[in-house]
């Protein structure tokens, strides 16, 4: 019966029909589609912002053979007001600009399914280990390299790539008081009562990160970042022996064109295990300057080489991430999954 109900929850213009071009393209001796199938991807609370199925079809060709195929189909919430808010935010916009003109191997609205290839997420409540960490690191020193020399050679991103969400009214301010108020009152357990005037004064001043315009320092080093770049937003592959073979971002809807640092800052304290993200901190940020500078290299970046002290210097000046990566990214990938674990709930909390 769950399941049943959660298929009720998906619009009814979903169907078959959305489809037929597209498996036209890939599927060159295409007939019909002898069944078609809308399920969920993922548990209960793993999705925020939108609504993400899987679509399964069973194709059959002209020969009478029949072949499995799936795609991913990621929807608008279909609560009004947490639409209205998240349509605000112009995410889909952006995601779908983001993959059709600045990575144009991939396709948006309609996605490739990469659990055909066997990709897989880390477990969001444990975290990347030394291997994950690395080679998410890895790939988004490739990712920042190829926008930085596209920037060169294709000149400015859009304006809406100055901000993660493009709201003209912040409707999240209410839901930021009540998450720094829960911190605040959480400082006793973790033997850190001491800051909660400091803690106090900062919270009533912050400004919501991800609606902000990214600031501009001289002389910084700028590139596309991902935006949200979580456990969640990142897939592995791997060969027969376990070893990760392959490293896929996802979800590109909140990309800002701005100081790597806020990439950097997001991904190491959200989502490298608790036994490395201190202690191997300084490490890591050393392990991506190697592979963007090996990568700019690559790709005969004109400008002057990013260098190490910059970037350190460059987390020091973006520090203002630490607070909502904290206040808010680290609750949602570390609470047990829930179905009452959504947008609508997250504001309702006092």
């Amino acid at each position: 019966m769950a399941d049943e109900q959660k298929l009720l929850d998906f619009p009814s213009w979903l169907d078959e029909h959305m489809f037929i071009e597209l498996l036209q393209h890939d599927f060159k001796d295409y007939k019909a589609i002898n069944n078609f199938e809308v399920v969920p991807t993922s548990d209960e609370g793993e999705n925020f912002t939108c609504l993400v199925v899987r679509v399964k079809i069973i194709v059959e060709l002209n020969d009478e053979s029949q072949t499995a195929t799936s795609y991913i189909a990621k929807l608008l919430p279909t609560t009004s007001s947490i639409r209205d808010m998240i349509a605000s935010w112009k995410i889909f916009n952006k995601e779908k600009l983001t993959y059709n003109s600045y990575i144009p191997d991939a396709e948006l609205i309609i996605l490739e399914d990469l659990g055909n290839r066997s990709f897989k997420n880390v477990n969001r409540q444990k975290g990347f280990d030394m291997a994950h960490t690395k080679a998410a690191l890895d790939k988004l020193a490739q990712f920042f390299a190829a926008s930085a020399v596209r920037f060169e050679l294709k000149g400015a991103y859009l304006e809406m790539y100055d901000r993660n969400l493009c709201s003209e009214e912040d409707k999240f301010q209410e839901f930021r008081e009540t998450q720094a108020n829960s911190l605040i009152k959480a400082l006793p357990l973790y033997n850190a009562a001491y800051m909660e005037s400091e803690f106090q004064t900062y919270t009533s001043k912050a400004p919501d990160m991800f609606q902000a315009h990214a600031p501009k320092f001289e002389d910084e080093f700028r590139c596309l970042n991902h935006g949200d770049l979580h456990c969640n937003n990142i897939m592995f592959q791997y060969d027969e022996q376990g070893k990760i073979t392959e490293t896929y971002f996802i979800d590109l809807q909140m990309s800002r064109y701005c100081s790597p640092a806020q990439d950097l800052i997001y991904v190491l304290l959200s989502s490298v295990s608790f036994e490395l993200k201190l202690s191997k901190f300084d490490y890591f940020v050393f392990y991506y300057h190697s592979k963007l500078v090996e990568y700019l290299k690559l790709l005969d970046y004109t400008q002057p080489m990013p260098t190490l002290t910059g970037l350190h210097i460059a987390i020091l000046k973006h520090g203002d991430w630490v607070y909502p990566v904290i206040s808010l990214l680290l609750p949602l990938l570390l609470i047990d999954p829930s179905e009452k674990t959504n947008m609508d709930t997250m504001r309702a909390i006092n």
